[in-house]
């Protein structure tokens, strides 16, 4: 099952939101992928309120779609947990590319890295009699390393406290800790010979002797291997975790993108690392040869289709699928894909019609949202970019959400146009779209409000703010849109170097800031191709 994520345009507005929201429902009753809904910056008011009145929870955040490590084709790695065997890691080791593995705890949090020179040098050091005991080794690797059976005694779950002793190593008189080991060859005078105090002995060549030392006090157990075979393999029984390399662990996360893992490996010193989820949990190991075989992050684009107007990356991802009203503009995609384009005032215009064509039913809240974004980009129907179809629908969407599109569609508007404790900033990127118009670059924002005192209040800070914006982001030229549907019209306001299009476009003087548009209300119909046109000039 593919994940798809489905969304709308910076700065979104409530169509961009409730297109999002909508064609994610619609496509998770006719698809069998993963379609999530998303956005690319905060909810405004407006949209806030047609949220809330139909009880559909916004979408979250996406910041943007670079591949990250999550997105890799990770192979499956082999583990060692800290508790295993020497024997058992070098039998997992042997055959990996680069001769080490990771080191999880018993949940495969990742707590370290060994490799084969992290193992052999310390091995080759195992002889002392303290050795399982300094490595506090469990009774259990060592009966299941010299398949060995317990006769008598609980030994199962101990660790091991005490010195390893060889029969040959006792003197006449030695004795021995209830915590040391003895290894021995069974001989009838063994015990008159010496007091073992209960040690646990473990009896060589005698996995068919299963009477020895039933009443002993301590732990007996009995294995097939002679006493040579026993001081070889005993070794192995040693725990990694002393093994493992703590200090300096380099590890990548599952979230990081491609371009820092990157980065971090040509600066590392070592040329495999292990991967985590966010929560420590061990998802394999990579190296550089890794990072070209990406799944790359798959979307659905609606109302927009500019580059420029999308999220971070899209460059990078599989774009499957486009639903506009716009123009259409600079995105390039990888490999074909369904693009439904049409000349309607809103896309959920576009996506109610495809619930039609495709018979699914569509609930309250979704025809809620989606009249919310037809009333809020066609300014209730007064926009010269509505169209019947617009219309059409959203009679059709009123009569299931079961609400009057006139008192509706005023309440809607009036919620997001008061200008109260909106800053600058909130007022000229609420709605701001960035466009190319041949070699100039230009910026358009637009807010509806009906408080157009509030705004005058504001209005040289708001053109600072804008000038600002112009110089750090080489922007030629800045338009904002201060749209009023009961007053009629539009007042708009141009700064920047490239100012003399706005002036061309609209007859504005020079002397003027703004200019006030009767009968204006649409940026996409009524501002973009006059400012494209000029820009010709």
């Amino acid at each position: 099952m593919n994940t798809i994520y489905i969304f709308g345009h910076q700065n979104p507005d409530t169509d961009s939101i409730c297109a999002a929201l909508s064609y994610a429902h619609l496509k998770k009753q006719i698809g069998k992928d993963e379609y999530i809904p998303v956005r690319l910056g905060p909810v405004n008011k407006e949209t806030t309120y047609a949220l809330d009145f139909f009880g559909v929870a916004p979408p979250r955040l996406l910041k943007d779609l670079k591949p990250q490590v999550s997105d890799l084709n990770l192979p499956r790695s082999v583990v060692a947990y800290q508790t295993d065997t020497i024997k058992e890691v070098l039998e997992k080791i042997i055959n990996k590319i680069g001769r080490s593995i990771p080191v999880v705890d018993r949940n495969k949090r990742l707590i370290g890295i060994v490799s084969i020179s992290d193992i052999v040098p310390p091995f080759l050091e195992l002889t002392s009699r303290t050795l399982l005991k300094d490595a506090k080794t469990p009774y259990k690797n060592i009966i299941r390393e010299l398949e060995a059976k317990v006769i008598t005694g609980d030994c199962h779950q101990r660790i091991i406290k005490g010195n390893v002793y060889l029969i040959s190593d006792l003197k006449q008189g030695h004795i021995l800790n209830e915590e040391d080991i003895l290894i021995a060859d069974y001989q009838d005078d063994f015990m008159e010979q010496y007091a073992t105090n209960g040690c646990c002995i473990i009896f060589a060549n005698s996995q068919d002797k299963h009477d020895l030392l039933v009443d002993y006090p301590g732990s007996v157990m009995i294995t097939k291997y002679s006493l040579y075979e026993i001081v070889r393999l005993i070794s192995y029984t040693v725990p990694i975790t002393s093994m493992v390399r703590k200090d300096s662990l380099e590890y990548f996360t599952t979230y990081e993108t491609i371009d820092d893992v990157m980065e971090n490996m040509l600066t590392s010193g070592h040329r495999r690392f292990p991967v985590v989820d966010e929560l420590g949990y061990i998802k394999g190991m990579i190296s550089r040869s890794n990072l070209v075989d990406i799944n790359r992050k798959k979307a659905i684009l609606v109302d927009h289709n500019e580059k420029n107007q999308s999220i971070k990356g899209i460059e990078e991802a599989e774009i499957i699928e486009v639903i506009d009203h716009h123009r259409v503009a600079n995105v390039q995609t990888i490999a074909p894909l369904y693009f439904r384009l049409e000349p309607l005032g809103c896309t959920c215009t576009i996506i109610a019609k495809m619930y039609e064509e495709n018979k699914i039913p569509i609930s309250k809240p979704m025809a809620g949202i989606m009249l919310s974004a037809i009333i809020s980009d066609t300014l209730l129907f007064k926009s010269p970019t509505c169209t019947h179809e617009d219309k059409r629908i959203g009679d059709m969407l009123a009569k299931i959400a079961e609400v009057d599109i006139q008192k509706y569609g005023m309440k809607l508007i009036t919620a997001g146009s008061s200008l109260d404790k909106k800053t600058p900033d909130k007022i000229i990127l609420g709605d701001m779209k960035k466009f190319m118009f041949g070699k100039y670059k230009v910026m358009i924002s637009q807010i509806n409000t009906g408080d157009f005192a509030g705004f005058y209040k504001m209005f040289h800070d708001i053109c600072k703010r804008m000038e600002e914006m112009c110089q750090l982001e080489q922007i030629d030229l800045a338009v904002l849109m201060i749209t009023d549907i009961v007053v009629g019209g539009t007042e708009l306001l141009a700064v920047g170097k490239g100012r003399w299009m706005a002036e061309n476009a609209f007859k504005m003087g020079k002397e003027d800031t703004s200019i006030f548009l009767p009968d204006v209300f649409s940026r996409k119909k009524q501002i973009v191709p006059a400012l494209m046109n000029a820009a010709k000039l």
